[in-house]
């Protein structure tokens, strides 16, 4: 599907659901998105879509995906800050230039999955991942985010980590072990890798980093 995504959409008082991804949609979101306030599920990513961004009005965003459109979004917007049930975040490639500490959402403790990749967000992503009591996947890479990597706790049902391309120093802690997917790869680490599965992709680019399946740490 191509050209701009048509008016009439926005005018659905009862909408629940918007799937437009993948797509070649091109030109703005039309201003009559900001009518609906009833939507939960909101996904326009992979298109060609552009600036402005219409402000919505939506109650309760449960998921969101603008990723990898040609948006600049410079902050994540207040109404997906202000949802009190949204479990699903992806605003990938979306221009975003914030410190990630100044993301407060009124509600953490519901998301599933974050993916903040490919924009210019900095500062640490402890305070948000440490919060999340119920998240699964979380994807920052290429960002400017530097925290110490130890200081990340990760809840039962943690499974995906992506810091890939980032600033994050301190050693590699034990608890990434129990990881399904892992990039920790151009960061400042350092120190002997915890015995992992991980190829020596995740773990490239560091600044002094040891161990199987990198080179074997030199002996004292």
């Amino acid at each position: 599907l191509s050209e701009k995504i048509p008016d009439f959409l926005g005018k659905f008082k009862a909408l629940d659901t918007l799937d437009l991804s993948w797509n070649k949609f091109s030109g703005t979101v039309p201003a009559s998105f900001k009518n609906l306030t009833k939507i939960f599920n909101l996904n326009l990513s992979n298109n060609l879509l552009v600036d402005p961004f219409p402000e919505m009005n939506v109650k309760g965003i449960e998921s969101l995906d603008l990723s990898n459109n040609s948006f600049h979004l410079r902050n994540i917007p207040k109404w997906v800050a202000s949802s009190p049930i949204i479990f699903s975040l992806k605003l990938a490639n979306c221009g975003i230039k914030m410190r990630l500490e100044d993301f407060k959402p009124s509600e953490t403790q519901f998301y599933d999955f974050i993916d903040l990749s490919g924009n210019e967000i900095s500062g640490s992503a402890i305070g948000l991942v440490n919060s999340t009591e119920y998240l699964v996947g979380f994807w920052v890479s290429g960002n400017m985010l530097k925290f110490d990597l130890g200081k990340l706790r990760f809840g039962e049902r943690f499974k995906y980590l992506d810091l890939s391309g980032n600033s994050v120093f301190g050693k590699v802690p034990n608890s990434v072990v129990g990881l399904e997917k892992l990039d920790l790869s151009y960061n400042h680490l350092c120190g002997q890798l915890p015995k992992n599965k991980f190829p020596a992709s995740a773990f490239v680019g560091n600044d002094c980093l040891c161990g199987s399946p990198l080179y074997p740490c030199k002996k004292a």
